[in-house]
């Protein structure tokens, strides 16, 4: 059975006291170990996505991508000029743009109007406008709106990308999803991968996409990429305490998405526990607090964390899991408590475990 890719996520809010310089230098490490492809997320109030990747670039010769581009921080045609100007200073194979509407907390701070209409707007302006043909705004009313288009104006890239550029939906509802397959080239499922995974729920998800891109001449084998939640230290607990925060926003999420308890009681999660956490996030508990309410079973829900060897064992389920739901790459995201300790645990340890 051929191995999985390995991709590797920047998740920049992790790592905001990660000077440029040091994240180019975690970018070489993860090259020489073999790792295929270089993710960075978009997060407002954190370094800008296009110009992390630009600077690694211009320093790696590695295939990059966004995991994922929020459809509401830019517009398509800035989107598009960034995206071309990034391909330029590649030497690599793809870039990746990965699309969706953000995270949970996006809605604090901006209008998510029709995220449906907005993803599949996005990606057909973006298609077009990378492909340098002409795209007029008025033939896309929701993006028209929300960015203030003029209806008569029409959008042309004056220069073409040097290197090829595809889309990857990273909605992972059943409309996103079937958006995705119509529209893009290939599919993120997020964080919370693992958790609908073992809850049972992920074949139909992954019909729907594969369903639509069938419909749309594509075939259902577009690439697929796994995004894996990873903790790894010396210091198993420290790991471990590193995600309690992450992982019971993630396991909140899931019933917010529609996630039935007996789903959810399949990762080992009561409703009572359930319960006892959301009424600690309704009521805007102090972290220590909300904390207090995650359990173990949360965190193995969503992540992999411990130390490098309970995280070896625990790679062998979730690379099962990839396979078994057709995925060719896994990324890992958020790493541990110190980046540069957890990424030589993950190039040293975990990554060759995965290739064996």
């Amino acid at each position: 059975m051929p191995s999985l890719d390995v991709g590797l996520q920047f998740h920049i809010p992790t790592f905001r006291n990660v000077a440029m310089s040091e994240l180019i230098g975690l970018g070489k490490t993860a090259k020489a170990a073999g790792v295929e492809q270089i993710w960075v997320t978009d997060n407002l109030q954190s370094r800008n996505v296009f110009v992390v990747l630009a600077a690694l670039a211009a320093n790696i010769p590695i295939n990059l991508g966004t995991a994922v581009m929020v459809q509401y921080f830019r517009n398509p045609v800035d989107v598009a000029d960034a995206v071309a100007a990034v391909s330029e200073m590649m030497d690599a194979e793809e870039l990746s743009i990965g699309i969706a509407r953000g995270n949970a907390g996006t809605s604090r701070f901006i209008n998510t109007a029709k995220p449906i209409s907005m993803l599949r707007e996005t990606a057909q302006s973006l298609t077009h406008l990378l492909a340098g043909e002409p795209v007029q705004f008025s033939d896309y009313p929701t993006i028209s709106s929300y960015f203030n288009f003029a209806s008569e104006a029409s959008f042309n890239l004056n220069f073409i990308p040097k290197t090829p550029i595809r889309l990857y939906c990273g909605g992972n509802g059943p409309l996103s999803l079937a958006v995705g397959g119509e529209f893009m080239d290939g599919l993120i499922f997020g964080g919370t991968f693992q958790a609908v995974s073992r809850a049972g729920c992920m074949p139909p998800l992954i019909e729907t996409f594969n369903q639509a891109a069938t419909k749309a001449g594509k075939g259902g084998s577009l690439p697929k990429v796994a995004e894996i939640k990873i903790s790894v230290s010396r210091d198993g607990k420290a790991a471990r305490q590193f995600v309690k925060r992450s992982a019971g926003s993630r396991i909140l999420s899931l019933r917010d998405r529609g996630y039935t308890e007996e789903q959810i009681s399949r990762l080992g999660v009561t409703p009572e526990e359930m319960d006892r956490l959301a009424i600690a996030a309704k009521d805007g508990s102090s972290p220590s607090e909300f904390i207090s309410h995650v359990t173990d079973a949360m965190i193995d829900g969503i992540f992999v964390a411990g130390d490098s060897t309970h995280c070896q064992e625990r790679m062998v389920e979730i690379v099962s899991m990839a396979r078994e739901h057709g995925f060719q790459q896994i990324m890992f995201s958020e790493w541990g408590p110190e980046p540069g300790e957890a990424l030589k645990l993950l190039c040293n340890e975990i990554i060759p475990s995965i290739s064996a």
